[in-house]
C-alpha cells in the first residue's frame, strides 16, 4: 500500500474493522483483455515501419549513401573488436530466448507461449517481406563486402533483420506475463542486439530499425487479437484496500459484464457489516490508457479540447470524488461519495453509496416517462447554473432507482467554471442520446420543461457531430443509419434526394428552434481543421513540389504556341465538361438506386478538384462515398459502388490500352514493361496468409468477420446483384467507363493537331494510354509530372517535333487538368452549401 491514504468523506461509514470476519468475495475468474497500450504500440510501430520504408524507397540514393558511411565507419574498427561485438550479439540472441522460455515454463505460462509463437512468425514474415519489397533498395552495394572474413560464434550476418524482428515480436507478446523488470531487461537486450549489430556492420542500420518496428507491430497485433491477462487489481486486492481504509466490508460482488462500461474500470457492489450498500469502482493504468485515445481524438479534432492532462488512477478518482461533492452542493441528484483510496499495484478505487439501480439507457421505452426525463433535465439545469460541465452526459451515465429516483454518475471528466462550449455540448449530448430512445419531439419537450427556453436554445450551436465525440456520436450515427435503411426500402423505383439522409441532429435543431422560437444559430467553430485549411496546405505543397517543375519546358512551348491553330485549341475546352458527364454516367451505372443527374454531375466536378490535390483519386472517391451516404444509401452499398467505379475504370483503361497499343504496334515499337512479379508475390502472399490466420483462428477475429465483414460484404453483394440484373445500369456504366479514356484521347489529338502535329488518331491513343499506365503508378495527384513526361516522350518517339509535342501536352493538361481546379472548387462549395456532401 502506498503512503498516500486517499480522501475520506463519510465518517459514518469508515471506522475500525478489527476482529471482523473475512469478507465474502464473489467475482468471476479473470479473463483475457485487450489493452489500449497494445493499440498505441501497434500504431507507433506501424508509423516507424512506414517511415523506414518511405526513406528507403523515396530517398534511395540518400539512404544508400548515409548507410554506406555508417558501415564504412564500422568497418574501420579493429577486427578483434568487431568480432567481439558480433559474438556478444549472437550469444545474447541465443541465450535470451532460452532464458525467456525457461522462465515461462517455470511459471506455467502456457498462454504466453501460444502468443509468442505466432507473434514471432508474423514478425519474421513482416520483416522478410519488407526487406524484399522496400528496404533492399536502400541497402548499400558494398555491404556484403564488409562482412567478408568477419564472424563470431556464427556467420557475421546472423542474427539478421528477420531474426531480430522475431525476437522483438516475442518480447512484446510475452510482456503481459512478465514482471516489469523482466520486460525491461528483454527489451534492453533486443535493442542492444540491434544497436551492436549495426555498430559492428552485421546489420544495415535502416533494417535494424525496421526489424524492431516490425516486431513491435506483430507482437501488439497478436495481443490485440488474442488478448492477454488483465492488469487491473483483482477482487481480493480491492477487498483488502476497502478493509485497510476502514470500511467494515462484509461482501464484495463484481457486476456482470453486460453492466460494466468499457474503459471505466471494474464496478463492484459491496455491503458493510451494518448492511449499508456501496458501489466500488476500481481503476488501473489501463483505464487511463483507454482515456488517452479519447483525449488524443479531441486534441486532434477540436480547437479547444479543454481536457485534463495525464492522470494517475489515484488522482483521477480523487478528481471524480471532488466533482461529486460540488455537484451535490448545486442541488443536482448525484451519487453520494464515500472515499477515494489507492490499491496495490498502482490501481485506485472510488466508493459511493450504492443502491439497486438501472442505467437509463437500459430501460424499456415505456418506462421512459416525461416525469423521469424532466427530473433528469432539472438536475442538469442545476449543474448548468453553477457552470459545472459533466462532459460525459449521456443516458448510460444516469442511474434510475426502483422507486423512480435518479442519480447522475461518471463525473471523471467533469470541470468547474466550464466554458460555454462544454456546457452546450453537455446539453447537446444528452438531448441526442435521449432522442435516440424517445424521438426528437418528445426529447426536446422534456428538455424544455427542465431547462427553460434560454438554456435549451444555448445548445443550438453545439448540435453537431464534433460536440458528440465518443459513444454518443456512434449511437447517433447508428440511429441515423437505421433510419436511412428503413427509409430506403422500396425507393429504388424513384430517384434519391441528394442530401436526404436522415439526420437526428438536424431534426433536433429544428425542434429546438421551433419550441424556443429561436432564430437560426450557425454551428460553433469546434473543428481544429477545416476544408479551407487542409486544402490550402495541400495546394501549397502541390505548387512547391509538383507545379513549379512544369515550367522547365515553358520557352519551347511558348515558341510553338505562336503558330498554333487556336480554333482547334478551343475545341479542347469541352473535353473537361464531357469527361465529367462520362464520370457521372459511370457512377449512375454502378449503384442500383436512381440518382439525379444534375447533383451527381456537380459532385463529380467537386471530386475532380479533390483529385487534383490527392494521389490516386482518393479525394474524389471519398467525396463520392459521402455523397452516396448522404442520399440515404447504406455504407456497404456506397462503398461497393465506389469500388466498382474504380474497378470499371481500371478494366476499361486496360482494354482501351490493349486495343490502341495492339493496333499501333504493327507500325511502331511497343513499350515493354519489366514488372518483377516474382519478387513481390511471395512477400504479399505471406503477409496475407499471416493476417488471415490472425483473423480466422482467433475468437475476436471470427467475431469481427461475423459482425463487421460479412454484413458489409452482403450489402456489397446486393449492390452488385442489383446492377447485374439491370441492363440499363450495365449500359450506362459501360458508356461511362469507356467514354472517359476515349474523350481524353480526343482532347490530346485535338491539341496535337492544333500545334501542327500530323499524327494518326490511333497513334495518339497509343501514346496516351501508354503514358497513362505509367503515370497511374506514380503516387502524385493525377499523375502530375509523370503523365506529362510520358506523353512528351511518346509523341516525340512517334515523330512529333519536341517543341510541338511539349506545347501540345502542356495545353492539353491546362485545358483538361488545371481547368478543373477553379471549376471543381466552385462545385465543391456549391455541393457543400446544398448539403449534398
Amino acid at each position: 500500500m502506498t503512503g498516500h491514504r486517499g480522501v475520506f468523506l463519510s465518517a459514518g461509514i469508515v471506522g475500525r474493522t478489527d476482529d471482523r470476519a473475512a469478507p465474502v468475495i464473489d467475482a468471476p475468474p479473470a479473463h483475457d483483455v485487450r489493452r489500449a497500450a497494445d493499440l498505441s504500440r501497434l500504431l507507433v510501430s506501424l508509423a516507424v515501419l512506414g517511415l523506414t520504408a518511405l526513406v528507403a524507397v523515396a530517398t534511395r540514393a540518400f539512404a544508400r549513401t548515409a548507410q554506406q558511411g555508417l558501415l564504412s565507419a564500422a568497418a574501420a574498427l579493429p577486427p578483434g573488436l568487431r568480432d567481439g561485438l558480433v559474438g556478444t550479439v549472437q550469444f545474447v540472441a541465443l541465450a535470451a530466448p532460452v532464458a525467456a522460455v525457461v522462465l515461462l515454463v517455470v511459471r506455467r505460462c502456457g498462454d504466453a507461449v501460444l502468443r509468442i509463437l505466432p507473434a514471432a512468425a508474423l514478425g519474421a514474415a513482416t520483416a522478410w517481406a519488407l526487406t524484399r519489397l522496400a528496404l533492399a533498395r536502400g541497402r548499400p552495394d558494398l555491404w556484403p563486402e564488409v562482412l567478408a572474413g568477419r564472424g563470431g560464434l556464427m556467420g557475421a550476418g546472423w542474427p539478421s533483420a528477420v531474426s531480430l524482428a522475431a525476437y522483438a515480436a516475442a518480447v512484446v507478446a510475452a510482456g503481459p506475463w512478465l514482471a516489469r523488470p523482466w520486460r525491461r531487461t528483454l527489451w534492453a537486450l533486443t535493442a542492444a542486439c540491434a544497436v551492436l549489430g549495426a555498430v559492428a556492420a552485421a546489420l544495415v542500420p535502416l533494417e535494424a530499425v525496421a526489424a524492431l518496428a516490425a516486431g513491435g507491430a506483430a507482437g501488439s497485433a497478436v495481443l490485440l487479437m488474442a488478448g492477454g491477462p488483465p492488469d487491473r487489481p483483482p477482487a481480493g486486492a480491492v477487498a483488502d484496500a476497502l478493509v485497510a481504509c476502514g470500511i467494515p466490508l462484509a461482501t464484495l460482488r463484481e457486476l456482470p459484464e453486460d453492466e460494466q462500461l468499457s474503459g471505466e474500470g471494474i464496478v463492484y457492489r459491496a455491503e458493510t457489516a451494518a448492511g449499508l450498500r456501496l458501489t466500488v469502482r476500481a481503476v488501473a493504468a489501463e483505464d487511463q490508457g483507454r482515456d488517452l485515445f479519447h483525449r488524443l481524438a479531441r486534441r486532434t479534432l477540436l480547437r479547444h479540447p479543454d481536457d485534463p492532462g495525464a492522470q494517475t488512477p489515484l488522482t483521477a478518482v480523487e478528481h471524480e470524488l471532488l466533482m461529486l461533492v460540488f455537484a451535490a452542493r448545486t442541488g443536482a441528484r448525484v451519487d453520494e461519495p464515500v472515499i477515494a483510496y489507492p490499491v496495490d499495484e498502482g490501481g485506485a478505487l472510488l466508493v459511493t453509496v450504492g443502491q439497486d439501480a438501472r442505467r437509463l439507457s437500459a430501460l424499456a421505452a415505456e418506462d421512459l416517462t416525461d416525469e423521469l426525463l424532466g427530473e433528469v433535465w432539472r438536475s442538469v439545469a442545476r449543474l448548468q447554473e453553477h457552470r459545472l460541465a459533466h462532459r460525459a452526459l449521456r443516458t448510460e451515465n444516469i442511474l434510475v432507482e426502483p422507486g423512480g429516483g435518479l442519480r447522475l454518475t461518471a463525473f471523471a471528466r467533469a470541470r468547474l467554471d466550464a466554458p460555454p462550449e462544454a456546457l452546450g455540448s453537455d446539453i447537446a449530448e444528452l438531448l441526442a442520446t435521449t432522442a435516440v430512445r424517445v424521438g426528437p419531439s418528445r426529447a426536446t419537450a422534456c428538455a424544455l420543461a427542465g431547462l427553460g427556453h434560454e438554456r435549451l436554445a444555448s445548445a443550438l450551436p453545439y448540435l453537431q457531430p464534433l460536440a458528440l465525440i465518443g459513444p454518443a456520436r456512434r449511437e447517433v450515427a447508428r440511429y441515423d443509419q437505421e433510419r436511412a435503411k428503413a427509409a430506403g426500402e422500396g425507393v429504388r423505383r424513384r430517384a434519391r434526394r441528394p442530401g436526404g439522409r436522415p439526420s437526428l441532429l438536424h431534426d433536433l435543431a429544428a425542434e429546438v428552434r421551433t419550441v424556443c422560437a429561436a432564430s437560426y444559430a450557425p454551428p460553433a467553430r469546434l473543428a481544429r481543421f477545416t476544408w479551407k485549411s487542409v486544402l490550402g496546405l495541400l495546394g501549397a505543397f502541390l505548387m512547391l513540389h509538383l507545379v513549379l517543375p512544369q515550367f522547365a519546358g515553358a520557352p519551347a512551348a511558348l515558341h510553338a504556341l505562336k503558330e498554333a491553330n487556336w480554333w482547334w485549341l478551343l475545341a479542347v475546352v469541352p473535353v473537361t465538361f464531357v469527361s465529367q458527364a462520362f464520370s457521372t454516367c459511370l457512377q449512375l451505372g454502378t449503384i442500383p438506386d436512381r440518382l439525379p443527374f444534375g447533383p451527381t454531375y456537380q459532385v463529380q466536378f467537386a471530386g475532380s478538384f479533390l483529385n487534383r490535390i490527392t494521389p490516386n483519386n482518393v479525394g474524389g472517391m471519398a467525396l463520392g462515398l459521402r455523397y452516396l451516404q448522404k442520399t440515404g444509401i447504406e455504407t456497404g452499398a456506397a462503398t461497393a459502388s465506389v469500388g466498382l467505379q474504380s474497378l470499371a475504370g481500371a478494366v476499361s483503361n486496360a482494354l482501351v490500352a490493349a486495343v490502341f497499343l495492339a493496333w499501333a504496334g504493327g507500325h511502331h515499337a511497343g513499350v515493354h514493361l519489366d514488372v518483377p512479379v516474382g519478387r513481390y508475390a511471395l512477400p504479399v502472399i505471406a503477409l496475407v496468409l499471416a493476417a488471415g490466420g490472425l483473423i480466422g483462428f482467433t475468437p475476436p477475429g471470427r467475431r469481427f468477420l461475423h459482425e463487421k465483414v460479412w454484413p458489409f460484404l452482403s450489402s456489397a453483394g446486393s449492390t452488385v446483384k442489383g446492377i447485374a440484373t439491370d441492363p440499363a445500369k450495365i449500359a450506362l456504366g459501360t458508356l461511362g467507363a469507356l467514354g472517359l479514356p476515349l474523350v481524353q484521347i480526343v482532347g490530346l489529338a485535338l491539341s496535337v493537331h492544333a500545334l501542327g502535329g500530323d499524327l494518326p488518331f490511333v497513334q495518339v491513343g497509343a501514346a496516351y494510354m501508354g503514358a497513362r499506365l505509367l503515370a497511374n503508378a506514380a503516387p502524385v495527384p493525377g499523375g502530375l509530372g509523370a503523365l506529362e513526361a510520358g506523353l512528351i516522350a511518346g509523341l516525340t518517339a512517334l515523330g512529333v517535333p519536341a517543341g510541338a509535342a511539349t506545347s501540345a501536352v502542356l495545353v492539353y493538361r491546362l485545358l483538361t487538368f488545371w481547368l478543373n481546379v477553379p471549376l471543381g472548387a466552385l462545385a465543391l462549395g456549391i455541393v457543400r452549401r446544398k448539403g449534398y456532401v
